[in-house]
């Protein structure tokens, strides 16, 4: 009968120091992980320029990215404007299908010339697919001033070719980029 207040209080002590000790951790982790996060963000922006950098040297990572683009704010959206030459890029993020998604657009006027997944968490080997170098490669050459649309096969000028089982995360895709082109053309 004494057993079970014991039992219950040493449970409660064990419960406050696992708790008091996942939040020391995520205190002292935080800032790192954040830090990683925006590190990630800045080489995807260098990458959509093709402006090289050292992914071993996180420093020297920041350091290229703030010598080489300019981070505006333009019509609601995250502009990035290489300060060479002035090509520019658009930080673009919505709902897909199973989640948030994000990417890094860049243009030569209103064609596509550079497309990146920053972020998402579609099913893996399905919609997962749009982070393959060869889907976000299929992007570059597209026109999309008047937005783009997803095609079954044979994409033409303004249309990429939607993930085979895929479709719903192909037509989150296809909702996220038009929202923001139409809202970057329309200035």
């Amino acid at each position: 009968m004494n057993s079970r207040p014991w039992m219950i209080g040493l449970l409660l002590i064990m419960a406050v120091i696992c708790s008091t000790a996942l939040a020391i951790v995520n205190y002292k982790t935080a800032p790192i992980i954040e830090r990683n996060n925006r590190i990630a963000y800045i080489s995807t922006v260098l990458d959509v320029f093709d402006i090289p950098y050292d992914s071993g040297d996180p420093e020297g990572t920041i350091a290229t990215y703030n010598k080489s683009i300019e981070e505006r704010e333009e019509s609601g959206l995250t502009v990035f404007v290489n300060r060479e030459g002035g090509a520019r890029a658009l930080s673009l993020a919505g709902s897909g299908f199973q989640g948030a998604m994000s990417f890094v657009v860049a243009l030569d006027g209103d064609t596509i010339t550079g497309f990146k997944v920053v972020s998402q968490v579609e099913t893996p080997g399905l919609g997962a697919l749009i982070t393959e170098d060869s889907f976000q490669n299929s992007f570059i050459g597209k026109k999309v001033s008047n937005g783009i649309a997803m095609a079954k096969g044979n994409a033409g000028a303004s249309e990429f070719d939607a993930i085979t089982g895929a479709t719903e995360t192909s037509k989150a895709l296809a909702k996220i980029l038009n929202n923001g082109f139409q809202q970057y053309f329309k200035k």
